[in-house]
């Protein structure tokens, strides 16, 4: 892809950068207000309050700033120290992603979603292999499961969904992103009451998202199509010689069913090789 075509491709886009494919969890109004009560922190609760009556309010005392000092354990500055063990790190888990001898299928997703979700929010030219093809598609890399990556797609502003099976190669074509930056954690920046329900009530909060229960354990393909049923969908297979397209009835374990007018057609995801969502 020519220069030109990057640039009008990647301003076409820029505006999603930061849009969210997944359902957030707001905290009800009641968990911030309680009557007229401001605000408190934990230490200053009353031991007979129940324990749903406060929320970790905002204007708690911010933790004083502890002096730091290089590692005893190495000669390298701390800087320097820092980059060489993000890179280790980094290195180790994409070795545990393209592990061979490893048996257990399930770790090798994890490892491997964890590993490509270090492209989040960057302009990114996915190769894929579909009926013996070199296929590509561009656009912002929003995320990835155990067996698929999301990506906004730059042609069509749609969401598109690849499953990780069909993965030739991801080029990295953001290149104002600094390959030193440090990634801010995921959960950092949440609203309090969310905080402390995913500290007290981490079963019952993260069930109810598919954006948390990727975090914390990966989305199946099955799983995130799912949330996207009555949505107007187009399939490229392995097995047509034309996309399928049609609205999203059903999702099962190993298929979907997609219905147009009055037609019907079941398609196995294994012939996946990409499919593309309509807003």
């Amino acid at each position: 892809m020519t220069i030109s075509a990057y640039k009008k491709r990647k301003t076409a886009v820029k505006e999603l950068r930061n849009i969210r494919v997944w359902d957030e969890i707001e905290c009800l109004e009641e968990e911030f207000i309680h009557g007229k009560t401001p605000f408190r922190c934990p230490e200053m609760v009353p031991a007979g309050v129940k324990d749903d009556d406060f929320c970790v309010p905002e204007d708690c005392p911010k933790t004083l700033p502890q002096p730091k000092f290089t590692s005893p354990f190495s000669s390298f500055p701390q800087n320097e120290l820092e980059e060489l063990e993000r890179c280790i790190t980094l290195a180790n888990e994409l070795l545990l992603a393209l592990s061979t001898e490893d048996d257990d299928d399930e770790t090798n997703a994890r490892a491997l979603q964890v590993s490509l979700r270090s492209f989040r929010n960057q302009f990114v030219t996915v190769y894929y292999r579909c009926r013996k093809k070199k296929e590509e598609v561009c656009g912002y890399f929003l995320d990835a499961g155990n067996d698929f990556i999301i990506i906004e797609n730059a042609d069509t502003n749609n969401i598109t969904i690849l499953p990780t099976g069909r993965l030739l190669s991801i080029h990295n074509m953001d290149r104002r992103k600094k390959t030193d930056d440090h990634e801010e954690p995921e959960l950092l920046c949440i609203n309090p009451c969310l905080r402390r329900n995913l500290t007290f009530h981490f079963g019952e909060i993260v069930t109810r998202s598919p954006y948390l229960l990727n975090i914390f354990f990966g989305l199946k393909l099955s799983m995130l199509l799912e949330n996207y049923v009555g949505y107007y969908a187009y399939i490229q297979t392995e097995t047509d010689k034309f996309e399928q397209d049609g609205t999203l009835e059903k999702v099962d374990e190993s298929d979907l069913l997609l219905k147009k007018y009055d037609e019907e057609q079941w398609i196995d995801f294994e012939d996946i090789c990409l499919i593309e969502l309509e807003k």
